[in-house]
């Protein structure tokens, strides 16, 4: 549940986000049907014409996020076709199999019992969703999702 702070610390972050260089590649904005989330729309560097529209929700700010890709046309978030392979991402169910996010943590309870796989909260979690997800798509990425 977002605290007071978690909220004052996200419109902060978000604030910081939209000043950093990368941001420039970004479209941003708020999702407004929960405290804490946003949708921002990115590409990567090697197909500057696949556009994803990611949504990142946190229940508590301190915990990894939730992610999912949007069918820009529609609206989904269960359409493989809107989301990006790269890696960890998992098209076919709708997740990303990762340490940063709830839905791979949600696959890996064990994850948290992992010095490594241990989600560690970062300094700013909107900034390394964000520049996390700009990097596996910049680094990693295999062309779209199919159903």
């Amino acid at each position: 549940m977002a605290t007071e702070f978690d909220l004052m610390l996200f419109e902060q972050h978000l604030a910081e986000t939209l000043e950093l260089p990368a941001a420039a590649r970004w479209s941003i904005e708020r999702d407004k049907s929960v405290p804490l989330g946003l949708f921002a729309t990115l590409h990567p560097r090697t197909a500057p014409q696949e556009f994803y529209k990611a949504r990142i929700r946190w229940k508590d700010y301190c915990t990894p996020f939730s992610l999912k890709f949007i069918n820009m046309e529609t609206g989904s978030d269960t359409d493989a076709c809107a989301w990006p392979n790269f890696e960890g991402s998992r098209p076919q169910a709708f997740l990303a199999c990762t340490t940063f996010t709830e839905e791979g943590h949600g696959l890996h309870p064990e994850w948290e019992q992992s010095a490594f796989n241990r989600y560690k909260t970062p300094e700013q979690p909107q900034i390394f969703a964000l520049l996390t997800l700009q990097h596996l798509l910049d680094n990693t990425y295999q062309g779209r999702g199919h159903p």
